[in-house]
């Protein structure tokens, strides 16, 4: 997969050129993949003309920065089904904008991504594992010892292939695991148990009913993901009105839900009633509320008082919304380093009335609720200094300050990324802090986070990073 983020190209010329280079050196007949551009940044998103241009003849495809969008030339819409772009459906909880003619412009929108991805050549377990041996020697030189991988199983939603777990278990075998993992299968991969229902409602889980909790320290089946709705920046998550953006150009976009809520419900329900732990991307302030009226019938039902459902995100939520996630007991996953590498494109979606709404920490924190610290990498930067610095900054890529009133402290920041992220996986007891009986994991940093001006905290390093006791990455 190819490199074409906004810290590798800054331009439409720069990108297609980078195609270009990409496509000439393909073996021939092979599918181009890149990852990483964005529209924001870009001006617009590419076309598919503008790819075939630089295609070689190749199928391209290219994943949006926020993956839940991507772009195909002609050749990948035709090895789909569709010559020259005609005839293209629209999938529930998709998009596919078109010309006046009815001909496919190239972007395919959340769901409607499959209509293409389908007909990429999948992943098999090693190669799998191959990537997961490569993503964790990068990471442990972050200073990174676990991870949540959210989203396994499902290639046509947010996956490498079907055969994510056993990825991550020939990784671990061959001993090339050097972070602990905590994998989140897609919601996509339950089904029903038999006749098994509890007040009318399947039961939704895995076969043999496995769920949130198998495995061991160093390799877990975590909470169940699934995307309610899309992106920010994508202008595709879910809002109670208009996309500012969008209002601005003569257009209404409220986003959308990724199934319909009569799925989602049945769905989200029938997993929590077998046992799982709920992580549901819910973008936007609109989905926020489906989302949650799902959790408290799902509570209703069958109440688990210690379940700790998790909304991955929360990148827009009023005072009052933040208020019923405390009450459910629900904990907020957001990303600081969002408003730093995403957080001009959010500026110009919302628009200034909302802005205040975006990307919210301090208030989750002040109505008591103990937050994980999260990147969603490869979305945003992995690397957690960046997003402490972010979390205590928040200030935009242009220098702009991205609602300062959402700043938290260095050791709020500290906290969340080890005390918060352990009890967002139910992992506490061996995890989260440096005590008698638990796991020896730590890290050495060049500089002390605590004395460093706020403004210096990005260039504090990880110079040594342990496991278990044990040096993996850096130097003592």
């Amino acid at each position: 997969m190819y490199h074409l983020s906004p810290s590798a190209v800054s331009s439409m010329e720069e990108l297609l050129a980078a195609v270009d280079a990409f496509a000439a050196d393909a073996p021939k007949g092979s599918w181009v993949i890149g990852q990483g551009d964005d529209q924001n940044r870009l001006g617009e998103h590419p076309t598919a003309e503008q790819l075939d241009e630089v295609s070689h003849s190749h199928p391209v495809y290219l994943i949006h920065n926020c993956r839940h969008m991507g772009v195909a030339n002609t050749k990948a819409f035709e090895i789909a089904g569709f010559p020259e772009r005609r005839d293209v459906p629209v999938p529930d909880g998709g998009a596919v904008p078109s010309s006046e003619s009815g001909q496919a412009e190239g972007l395919l929108q959340e769901t409607a991504r499959s209509l293409v991805m389908d007909h990429i050549p999948a992943n098999t377990a090693q190669d799998v594992a191959d990537m997961v041996a490569a993503g964790s020697e990068e990471v442990l030189k972050l200073g990174i010892t676990s991870i949540v991988e959210p989203g396994i199983g499902a290639p046509d939603h947010i996956g490498m292939s079907r055969f994510d777990l056993a990825g991550f278990q020939i990784a671990q075998e061959q001993g090339r695991l050097g972070v602990r993992a905590t994998v989140m299968p897609y919601l996509t991969t339950l089904h029903p148990v038999g006749e098994a229902e509890q007040e009318g409602h399947p039961l939704y889980t895995l076969d043999l009913g496995l769920r949130s909790g198998m495995g061991d320290d160093r390799l877990r089946i975590g909470p169940i993901k699934v995307l309610s709705d899309g992106s920010l920046i994508g202008r595709s998550a879910y809002m109670c009105c208009d996309y500012r953006a969008d209002l601005d150009q003569g257009r209404e976009n409220k986003g959308l839900l990724q199934f319909p809520e009569s799925d989602l419900r049945e769905r989200l329900i029938g997993a929590h009633l077998a046992g799982w732990q709920l992580a549901i991307h819910a973008i936007c302030d609109a989905a926020l509320d489906v989302v949650m009226d799902i959790i408290e019938e799902a509570q209703q039902i069958r109440p688990r008082p210690d379940a700790r459902h998790r909304l991955e995100h929360v990148s827009v939520a009023s005072d009052d919304q933040i208020q019923r996630i405390a009450q459910l007991g629900l904990i907020p996953v957001p990303q600081g380093r969002f408003v730093q590498e995403l957080g001009d494109g959010a500026a110009q979606a919302m628009g200034e009335e909302r802005l205040p709404l975006t990307y919210r920490v301090k208030a989750f924190l002040d109505a008591g609720i103990e937050i994980p610290g999260s990147t969603d990498a490869p979305v945003v930067s992995a690397d957690p200094i960046l997003n402490i610095a972010a979390l205590v900054n928040r200030q935009t890529c242009s220098g702009a300050d991205f609602v300062p009133a959402e700043r938290i402290t260095v050791e709020q920041a500290v906290r969340a990324y080890t005390v918060g992220s352990a009890r967002a996986v139910h992992r506490e007891a061996d995890l989260g802090t440096l005590s008698p009986g638990k796991l020896a994991d730590f890290v050495v940093l060049s500089e002390d986070l605590y004395t460093v001006p706020a403004e210096q905290i990005e260039s504090v390093r990880v110079t040594a990073t342990v496991v278990g006791g044990r040096l993996v990455a850096g130097s003592l």
